[in-house]
């Protein structure tokens, strides 16, 4: 029964991802779209979730821990920065200017704080614990380090208002010395997050979802005859 609402719950939320991101791409380009972060780390929640639906459907347990946590944290990344830092700046400029406005309301709503929201609540409930390392707090810093480097690269070959993604990493704006305090503050807070899950995770049950259906030799071990 578990492993059947993890399932449920995991698809649902790829559905979720998907539909937010085609609300806020709209007509518009998809590729294009995928400069910002927060469209990157739905389509990774979007893959990872329904790849582990269909690994829970089937019995053959989780996403590896370090996955598992590093999509985690990086929509996690995506909610609260969105509506800690950006959401009375930058709402939603992402969005192409010919979506409609309620479409795009929805799509950022669902971006923003709907996805992280039952991604949080899926690692809780339903993901295996006790199996993140220290380690994994700053491993997971690698991704935001490769954005901000894609960024970077992007600002030196683009032009206009949209040169780079987000206002904290607006070289043009902040100078070189406001962008590495932003770059610093940014990388302890993500570490201190990371941090935090794994913290998390080592006080939490082990075992979530119904393991999978236990080997012959699991069952002879235990006594009793296998299924």
């Amino acid at each position: 029964m578990l492993r059947a609402l993890a399932v449920l719950f995991r698809l649902a939320i790829a559905v979720i991802a998907v539909v937010g991101i085609v609300l806020t791409v709209g007509d518009g380009s998809f590729s294009g779209s995928l400069v910002y972060f927060t469209v990157q780390s739905n389509v990774l929640l979007a893959a990872a979730f329904a790849w582990s639906a269909v690994a829970s459907a089937l019995g053959r347990g989780h996403l590896p821990p370090a996955l598992k946590g590093a999509v985690t944290v990086y929509i996690l990344i995506t909610g609260l920065v969105f509506n800690l830092v950006l959401v009375d700046t930058a709402a939603d400029e992402f969005a192409p200017a010919h979506v409609q406005p309620a479409a795009e309301q929805l799509g950022s709503d669902l971006l923003h704080s709907v996805t992280p929201v039952l991604a949080a609540l899926d690692w809780l409930l339903f993901a295996a614990h006790r199996r993140l390392r220290w380690s994994h707090a700053a491993l997971w810093l690698v991704y935001p380090f490769g954005y901000l480097a894609f960024a970077m690269i992007r600002g030196g070959f683009v032009d206009g208002p949209d040169r780079y993604p987000y206002p904290f990493i607006d070289v043009d704006a902040l100078g070189y010395d406001g962008l590495l305090l932003n770059v610093v503050v940014y990388a302890v807070a993500f570490w201190l997050l990371g941090s935090a899950l794994v913290l998390l995770d080592r006080l939490l049950p082990g075992e979530r979802t119904a393991p999978a259906t236990p080997r012959p030799a699991a069952a002879e071990r235990a006594g009793s005859p296998a299924p």
